[in-house]
């Protein structure tokens, strides 16, 4: 068995934190526009050489751990939310399907987002662990970004409801593992010590809270598309008159 690892963070808003932001957001909006700017690029040469970036990414963050004596069952395994979304996220860009896509959207976002504004290393900062977190997560987001610019991306009506429903079935699964190996996989076992507005209360009590918040989540992401189709239904029908 390998070192538990000590969670590590990064205070939300200090100049750092701002660093950190900054970088990632520049490097998402690069990686988005690069196929708009680069007319013999081929999409399906670009989908994979990100996938394989994050696929890679994985990799490498599991191997650098196992390497330092730091992989353990209880904190390794890919099965914290945003890790499942990474996995989804490269299987998407490998064979592209709308059911996927919309999971990667809901879950990509409010992962992907939530980690980046309070970061919780739960696998420490040492070394590559670093620059791995925010590949994972800031990937979550490239990938979001990437369907809607390039895919034009459309979540279909209450997709934020069976994404919902598909979550609790993740939740069923995770926690049984976390059972079996005495784990806090996707922190079903105990709050993340990380400071977020939105754990509040202790156990069981923090899990009900983020659930609701997930689905708040869902349904604010689900917002634009719905007024945008809307709108077009609005045009379509002075068109027709």
């Amino acid at each position: 068995m390998g070192k538990m690892h000590v969670p590590e963070f990064i205070a939300p808003f200090s100049p750092f934190w701002w660093e950190c932001i900054l970088a990632v957001t520049l490097i998402i909006i690069i990686l988005v526009r690069l196929p708009l700017h680069w007319k013999n690029l081929k999409r399906r040469n670009y989908d994979l050489f990100i996938a394989c970036i994050l696929l890679l990414n994985t990799v490498a963050e599991n191997w650098y751990n196992y390497s330092i004596g730091y992989w353990t069952l209880q904190q390794n395994l890919p099965i914290h939310l945003c890790s499942i979304t990474n996995i989804l996220c490269i299987v998407l860009l490998f064979n592209y399907k709308q059911w996927i896509a919309e999971l990667v959207y809901y879950w990509g976002l409010a992962g992907g987002i939530q980690s980046l504004l309070t970061p919780e290393f739960t696998i420490g900062m040492r070394g590559y662990n670093f620059y791995s977190y925010f590949i994972n997560h800031g990937g979550l987001i490239l990938v979001v970004a990437y369907i809607i610019v390039h895919y034009e991306f459309t979540p279909r009506p209450k997709s934020w409801l069976w994404t919902l429903a598909y979550l609790q079935i993740v939740v069923i699964i995770v926690g049984l593992i976390n059972h079996f190996v005495d784990a806090n996989y996707m922190y079903l076992s105990n709050k993340p010590e990380v400071e977020n507005p939105f754990v509040i209360g202790e156990w069981p009590y923090y899990i009900l809270i983020l659930e609701l918040v997930a689905l708040l989540h869902f349904i604010i992401f689900y917002l634009p598309f719905y007024f945008l189709n809307k709108r077009k239904m609005s045009l379509d029908k002075i068109e027709v008159n």
